[in-house]
């Protein structure tokens, strides 16, 4: 079985400083893998409150170089490494978390890095394989210009994660076909900001698949964004898919 475990649906400046819905990312849990993504402020604690031992993690995947998703990310490799004691354990991430670029510093100190087994830069179409789940990097339009999404493969379906991006057409081909479909919904119905989704957009990608999720979840929430299960009905209502807020604990298995 492969789980996916949810630490929080707000994301954004706003959200994140008051922590109302939660920025701890999401967890993907297969036989061999146990991987933290966007490990946003909170995260370890919202790991004990889902009963969830960090000490298992074993890999660790960083979308980009924004503190909502990179925040308890040095913490998690601390975990990994079993307090830095052992060699072991991934980084994937973009190439600003990873190396850093321009004012964008490296999210994760070169010291923790090399406690890791393997660090990998991950850009858009690049794949790598570890333990039993493969990830492939997807574009985004984002404030960080290295940011990336993620497709993550297992043995019993794909999931799909955009990350942080305004809409850009390649999220249909990126994500068509996906069982599961992550996506960082900011702002309701169509109030659009620069490098953030809305609910309409995420409708009409959804629209535009040729093949259509299982299930959607929508996370990355904004402050503005008051009653994220009333937009998960109302994506529900437009696209006929099963649509869930990402609030603490929410899982899904595949």
């Amino acid at each position: 079985m492969v789980e996916i475990i949810f630490l929080g649906g707000g994301g954004g400046r706003w959200e994140t400083i008051l922590q109302n819905k939660g920025t701890g990312g999401f967890r993907v849990h297969t036989e061999r893998t146990k991987l933290h993504v966007d490990p946003g402020p909170g995260s370890l604690i919202r790991m004990k409150e889902a009963d969830i031992n960090p000490w298992d993690t074993n890999a660790l995947f960083i979308s980009h170089c924004h503190p909502d998703h990179y925040t308890d990310g040095e913490v998690i490799v601390e975990a990994i490494t079993k307090g830095m004691t052992m060699k072991k354990g991934y980084l994937i991430g973009s190439l600003s978390v990873i190396e850093g670029f321009g004012s964008f510093e490296n999210s994760i100190s070169k010291y923790h890095q090399s406690k890791l087994k393997n660090v990998y830069v991950l850009n858009p179409k690049d794949s790598v394989s570890i333990y039993d789940i493969t990830l492939k990097g997807t574009k985004t339009k984002h404030g960080d210009p290295f940011g990336i999404g993620v497709r993550i493969s297992t043995d019993k379906g794909d999931i799909g994660y955009t990350s942080d991006t305004e809409y850009i057409s390649s999220l249909v081909d990126d994500f068509d076909g996906v069982d599961v479909f992550i996506a960082n919904v900011v702002r309701k119905k169509g109030e659009r900001i620069k490098g953030h989704l809305c609910s309409n957009d995420l409708i009409d990608i959804i629209h535009s698949m040729n093949r259509k999720p299982k299930v959607v979840v929508i996370t990355h929430t904004g402050l503005k964004m008051t009653e994220p299960q009333k937009e998960c009905n109302y994506i529900s209502e437009k696209t006929g898919l099963d649509v869930k807020f990402a609030k603490v604990g929410l899982t899904i298995k595949l």
